[in-house]
């Protein structure tokens, strides 16, 4: 497969990925959560969420400023890798979430929901950005060719 199909596919992925980065901000937003309160579960539920969007969060940052398989310059070269998060947020998303670590039982939770308060909105307008300059510079990346669709605005 060519590299530009495999970019072209990849963005089916990164869209999957904000969204299910939003999961756990949309539970509490859309009110699911209380459909669930009082269900044996609900704690299980809700932590799910939280690790499975922090993750999917930790991903965004390092899409926008890491250097990993795929980033943002591999699609608008002009664009440079910014981190979404600051140095602090970065390094606390990095060392508590998906890894084990003392981290919790040294210095005490964490208030994620004040990291997805702070941190969720500029990963939305960074993504929405960077589709919309997607489209008008490379629109050949959403084309219909094997039904794939093009991400969210």
């Amino acid at each position: 497969m060519s590299a530009f199909r495999e970019r072209q596919r990849f963005l089916r992925d990164l869209a999957y990925v904000f969204e299910q980065a939003k999961a756990f901000h949309q539970f509490h937003a859309t009110g699911a959560h209380k459909c669930l309160s009082e269900h044996s579960m609900f704690q299980t539920v809700r932590n799910a969420l939280l690790e499975s969007s922090l993750s999917f969060l930790r991903k965004i940052n390092e899409f926008f400023g890491g250097n990993r398989d795929i980033s943002v310059s591999d699609y608008l070269p002009g664009e440079s890798k910014r981190w979404l998060f600051s140095k602090e947020d970065s390094k606390l998303l990095n060392d508590r979430v998906m890894h084990l670590s003392l981290d919790e039982a040294k210095y005490g939770k964490i208030d994620w929901d004040e990291f997805f308060q702070r941190n969720l909105p500029e990963a939305q307008r960074r993504f929405d950005a960077f589709v919309i300059q997607l489209r008008r510079e490379h629109p050949e990346y959403f084309s219909c060719d094997d039904s794939l669709q093009s991400p969210p605005v």
